[in-house]
């Protein structure tokens, strides 16, 4: 049933274009509108946001893929024909909303299996018992088996993302938190991780167990970047819009250009090569109807920044005093 409840919701942000492809509309968690938020973005016309190549595709084909801070889009326009004109609707949807998906039906479907060919092999391994070179192979067996396992374990999580009734939180303690969780481990790989809280930085509604777990994949990924060292700041402060916002920093190795594309698929330099912890976090990122962004410069770091959105109970007045501040920090 929660695998179902997963396909049927709709994750996508639109656009609203007149005749001409200029934007007369956005929805407010539309991603191509960055951190300066949709009303950025009406006025403009859509050759200006996705260039010339792009908009050429979806003029042609209805449909194209398109790359924004390393995020995969697929973008989907329809026409209607209005009294007052023609209409386009801009569709954009994350590459990964379907990945995951997909990964929601492949656990479920390799689940029962493993754990039926775990079953045979113990009752094989009981009536081997009195042959040792055999147990070694029955062995074996066991051992790939419970990797697979923990491998479908780790895509469990990309699939889960349902959060808990969300609370009010404060960022401070959560990245103390996380700091303190991996300062010992950080330490004997010579990396020291600080936290920096901006005074002014506002309370987010969310879910604390999958901010953790964020918190925990995003440091994960940033310690593996360093290999000979370095420094991990968890910072808290406000966006040019005033809202609250997460940032991981690394002095790693940082990522080329090329690499934005696949970077939430590759970045992580576990031996399991499936690069997971950024999808989760993607993931739990959009169950929060936050935004993401990654920037890197080869050789000198990664910084990645989760944005949440304001608090309803947050008046314009007090936003947009939120905002200078976040403008002067």
């Amino acid at each position: 049933m929660e695998g179902t409840e997963a396909l049927a919701r709709d994750e996508a942000s639109y656009l609203l274009l007149d005749e001409r492809w200029v934007i007369v509309g956005a929805d407010e968690a539309v991603d191509l509108a960055a951190e300066w938020g949709d009303a950025a973005l009406v006025g403009q016309h859509l050759r200006d946001v996705i260039g010339e190549e792009t908009l050429a595709r979806i003029q042609r084909d209805g449909t194209a893929h398109f790359t924004l801070d390393g995020i995969d889009h697929v973008l989907t326009a329809t026409a209607f024909n209005m009294r007052s004109g023609l209409l386009r609707v801009l569709r954009a949807q994350e590459v990964e909303a379907t990945l995951e998906h997909v990964v929601s039906m492949i656990v479920h479907e390799l689940r029962n299996p493993l754990s039926a060919m775990r079953t045979l092999v113990q009752g094989l391994e009981e009536d081997l018992e009195g042959n040792p070179s055999a147990r070694a192979y029955t062995g074996r067996l066991t051992g790939e088996i419970d990797r697979l396992g923990r491998l479908l374990g780790s895509m469990a999580q990309v699939a889960r993302l349902q959060p808990r009734p969300p609370e009010v939180l404060e960022l401070s303690p959560l990245l103390e938190q996380a700091a303190e969780l991996f300062q010992p481990e950080l330490i004997q790989r010579g990396i020291q991780i600080r936290v920096h809280v901006t005074a002014r930085v506002a309370p987010v509604r969310a879910d604390a167990d999958q901010i953790a777990q964020l918190l925990v994949n995003l440091i994960t990924n940033a310690a593996d970047a360093m290999p000979r060292g370095g420094t991990v700041v968890l910072r808290a402060r406000l966006d040019p819009r005033g809202r609250s916002m997460i940032q991981v920093e690394d002095t790693g190795v940082g990522m080329e250009s090329g690499q934005f594309q696949g970077a939430s698929r590759r970045r992580s330099t576990k031996p399991d090569g499936m690069g997971l912890g950024l999808m989760i976090v993607r993931g739990i990122v959009r169950t929060h109807s936050g935004r993401m962004r990654i920037v890197s410069t080869p050789g000198h770091g990664t910084t990645i920044s989760v944005t949440f959105p304001s608090l309803p109970s947050a008046s314009p007045a007090d936003q947009g005093t939120a905002r200078r501040a976040a403008l002067t920090e």
